[in-house]
Parts: structure tokens; sequence; C-alpha cells
């Protein structure tokens, strides 16, 4: 039984796939480089001090559960009881994920990177 023209697939050989494939992975990897390089998403773990990065870890990890760390990072927050009152009400939502016991730990790391922002700003 032969094939009508209309009832085939159509069907792109394996080797003119491949060349697009490849472009297709170099581009979205150029994309995706280039669209988070200026996103200042989380800090240089190396940079920070030893007994901060346990606290940066949990921080991280927690809060990028619901959103970027930009967003607290950026926020140009400075003022410890304002991060412990966004801290307490990201730990309510339902699917945060944040115990009562990360919220010291948590709050120690924003401390450390507001005064660090505050001294980096001149102390503003």
């Amino acid at each position: 039984m032969t094939e009508r023209p209309s009832e085939r697939t159509w069907r792109p050989s394996g080797a003119k796939l491949v060349p697009w494939v490849f472009v297709a992975l170099v581009v979205s990897t150029i994309l995706v480089v280039a669209c988070s390089g200026g996103r200042g998403e989380g800090v240089d773990v190396a940079a920070l001090p030893e007994d901060v990065r346990p606290e940066y870890q949990l921080f991280s990890v927690r809060c990028s559960k619901c959103h970027s760390l930009a967003r607290p990072l950026q926020s140009g927050i400075t003022d410890d009881a304002y991060w412990a009152i966004y801290v307490e009400r990201m730990r309510r939502q339902p699917s945060s994920g944040i115990a009562p016991s990360d919220v010291p730990p948590i709050l120690a790391f924003l401390h450390y990177f507001s005064q660090e922002q505050l001294a980096r700003r001149g102390g503003s």
C-alpha cells in the first residue's frame, strides 16, 4: 500500500536536526547567562566570613523557595526590627518551609548583610 503525500508525517532528517539542536542549546545557554548576570542573585559565598556561611546557606535555601534572592538582598532594608517582621511574615506563608528555628540564623545573616551594605554606602 502506497502512502499518499497528505498522510505522511513530516520528520526532519537526523543530519539536519543536529546542527539546529546545537545552535538552540548554545543560544539558550548564552541567554540564561546573560539574563542572570545582572540579576544579583545571591552573594559570593567565598567572600563571606566562615561563621556567616551556614546562616547564608539556610537563608538561600529557604528564601529562594518562594522568590529570588535578589528580592530581599536588593530591598535596601537595613533595620533589624523590619527584617524580623519581614521574615516572620514570610515564615507564615503556607509553603515557605521556614521553621521557627530557622528564623534566628536567617535574621543573623540579614543583619550581617545589612551592616555590610550600610558600610559600603558610608553609614547612611
